[in-house]
């Protein structure tokens, strides 16, 4: 008579980690929504839609050298406001 089969491992994360990876997303959320209208939108095209910058330009108006300078101070908003995340 043989033992137990083999153990599976149940790869699905527990009630906590979803708690707290969904407390993180809506953090995330909450600083990008926080940014200035421009930032916000920079960050929303540039991570989430993967556009570049000559389209993200386009999109703002903006010359590639001013969308650079938008996300670089937007990114540094998002650093300071979430440092405590890392």
């Amino acid at each position: 008579m043989q033992g137990p089969g083999p153990k599976v491992t149940d790869r699905a994360p527990t009630a906590e980690a979803a708690l707290v990876r969904a407390a993180r997303l809506q953090e995330i959320r909450g600083a990008i929504a926080a940014l200035p209208a421009k930032q916000r939108a920079a960050v929303l095209m540039h991570k989430y839609q993967e556009m570049d910058y000559a389209q993200i330009a386009g999109v703002l108006g903006l010359t590639e050298s001013a969308v650079k300078s938008l996300l670089f101070r937007a990114y540094e908003a998002l650093r300071s406001r979430l440092a405590h995340m890392a």
